[in-house]
């Protein structure tokens, strides 16, 4: 898509009323030539849009609004006469992960090892009663004692 944008004037400030944004969109087609629209806006700026047979209304208003004057507030390092190199701008470099030291003290995970899954616990005490589960945890915790 070919587009040329020639503001005339720059309007200080970033936020504009809703009324002056929709002045701002207004515009009007002042020329067609070779399936292009030169349209004017209402602060005078102008922009060549490119047109299909296909197009509708509604698609001719979204490309007109598109290519509607745009406010922005200029960053402080730019000013008028600023030369600089374009370049793409770098990756982050992004810290490396620290390392995830486990804290959790041998007896424990051997312990939660041979106690098994919420669900095989409850089919021990379904299948054997709750007794020999006891005397089962009793087991478990007397050859993994606390250190």
């Amino acid at each position: 898509m070919w587009v040329h944008y020639a503001p005339k004037s720059q309007i200080e400030g970033s936020i504009l009323p809703t009324k002056e944004m929709e002045l701002m969109t207004q515009y009007n087609i002042e020329k067609l030539e070779n399936g292009f629209a030169t349209v004017r806006y209402a602060d005078d700026s102008w922009a060549e849009l490119r047109l299909s047979a296909n197009m509708t209304q509604e698609d001719l208003d979204d490309l007109a609004h598109q290519f509607a004057p745009k406010i922005g507030v200029a960053p402080t390092f730019v000013t008028v006469g600023l030369t600089s190199t374009a370049s793409a701008k770098p990756e982050p470099i992004e810290p490396e992960p620290e390392e995830v030291v486990d804290e959790t003290p041998a007896w424990l995970t051997a312990r939660m090892e041979a106690y098994g899954s919420t669900t095989s616990q409850l089919e021990y005490i379904t299948e054997n009663g709750l007794d020999a589960w006891q005397t089962h945890v009793a087991t478990i915790k007397a050859d993994n004692p606390k250190t």
